[in-house]
């Protein structure tokens, strides 16, 4: 055999076990197709016409070998709602809060779209406590009464992340100061989206849908950080909590005497005003998965000598009603953009029960227990009521 024939039987046999070893490593290969194309890299140049570009293959979501996504917001069965910590579809769990205030007074009840709110704040205005609804996780249509603005609300819309804002306006200060704070205002004062239920006296009669204002607002507001941690589901209470015997009241200043007691069945803290069942239009009585209660002071507003403001940054003490149990402890938020830390009489955070959370923020003394006992000291602790 001449040394040329040689050289090519080799490389017919070098050329023919790539061939195998390819075959081997993808047995898709077509081996009709020659060795140019079973040696050919498996991503096409750029070069190549789109199209003879072969188009990419779908993903399979139920591949078990596709990598999980690294996300602290997530849970097993999808994304966390921020301000609930419950699973929820990704574009939900992105979107911007939309806070609302409404009204509390008794010719104002029962209100509509409360049970949707992911988080309701109940604090003082004039004779009444007033509430700053959160919703992100349900839209609620419609949601009312509307009422109007205070000085309270200005620490509060600070640290939900530059939400979308509703209410039947306010004085010329509160306005004012309105336009300096971070949020997409759509008050009534500005926009024809608000109406009235006639059925029902002024002004107490004020409406709005949630859905109208969030179509209003811009697509690229931010998603709310979480105001509160969550416990995972199945984890253990911390050894500072007891079971909540009876019914956990405040009396804020004025009005109304507030009660959250346990209902198991329900898996809420069943709320209660003036000793009538706080429902809902649809009769269904109001029953949060968490009740956290600041204990904080007022100050004479400076939009009006007749209305408190509240002073919701800082720190005092603290009462978490969660899974049927009593956590005492301290609460601070340095800040109006920062978000509240709570901790119980050992100093470690307090996690909440996804779901629901109303935050009731009185003065001191005004916290009482089934047992007599009432919340006093700097610290949170439970005291004997004189």
């Amino acid at each position: 055999m001449s040394a040329l024939r040689a050289r090519h039987w080799l490389a017919a046999i070098f050329a023919l076990g790539l061939l195998v070893v390819v075959y081997r490593s993808d047995n898709t290969v077509d081996l009709d197709g020659g060795l140019a194309e079973a040696l050919a890299v498996e991503e096409e140049p750029e070069s190549l016409p789109l199209a003879e570009r072969s188009a990419p293959e779908p993903a399979d979501d139920n591949d078990p070998a596709d990598p999980v996504e690294d996300d602290a917001n997530r849970q097993a069965d999808g994304p966390a709602a921020p301000l609930t910590g419950l699973a929820t579809d990704r574009a939900t769990a992105e979107r911007s809060a939309l806070v609302i205030k409404v009204d509390n007074h008794p010719r104002a009840r029962p209100q509509t779209g409360l049970e949707l709110a992911d988080i309701v704040f109940d604090y003082r205005a004039e004779g009444i406590t007033r509430f700053a609804a959160v919703f992100q996780s349900q839209i609620p249509d419609p949601v009312g009464p509307v009422r109007s603005s205070r000085t309270s609300d200005f620490d509060l819309l600070r640290g939900l992340d530059t939400p979308i804002y509703g209410s039947s306006g306010g004085n010329d200060y509160v306005t004012n100061g309105l336009r300096n704070l971070p949020i997409v205002e759509l008050t009534n004062r500005t926009r024809n989206e608000y109406f009235r239920n006639f059925s029902r006296p002024a002004p107490h009669n004020l409406y709005v849908n949630g859905s109208d204002l969030y179509a209003l607002a811009p697509d690229d507001l931010p998603t709310p950080e979480p105001w509160f941690r969550y416990r995972p589901e199945g984890a253990s209470l911390p050894p500072t909590a007891s079971p909540a015997v009876g019914p956990i009241s405040v009396a804020f200043t004025d009005s109304p005497l507030v009660t959250h007691e346990w209902d198991a069945g329900l898996g809420g803290w069943r709320r209660t005003q003036d000793g009538a069942p706080h429902t809902t239009v649809d009769g269904d009585q109001l029953a949060p998965e968490n009740v956290v209660i600041f204990v904080t002071d007022y100050r004479t507003s400076p939009a009006d000598a007749s209305s408190p403001e509240v002073r919701s940054t800082g720190g005092g003490p603290l009462v978490v009603l969660t899974a049927g149990n009593i956590i005492t402890g301290r609460w601070e938020r340095p800040t109006a953009e920062d978000k509240p830390i709570m901790t119980d009489g050992r100093g470690e955070v307090i996690s909440l029960t996804p779901g629901r959370t109303w935050v009731l923020l009185p003065e001191q003394g005004q916290v009482r227990f089934a047992d007599g006992q009432s919340l006093d000291g700097p610290s949170g602790s439970a005291s004997a009521a004189e």
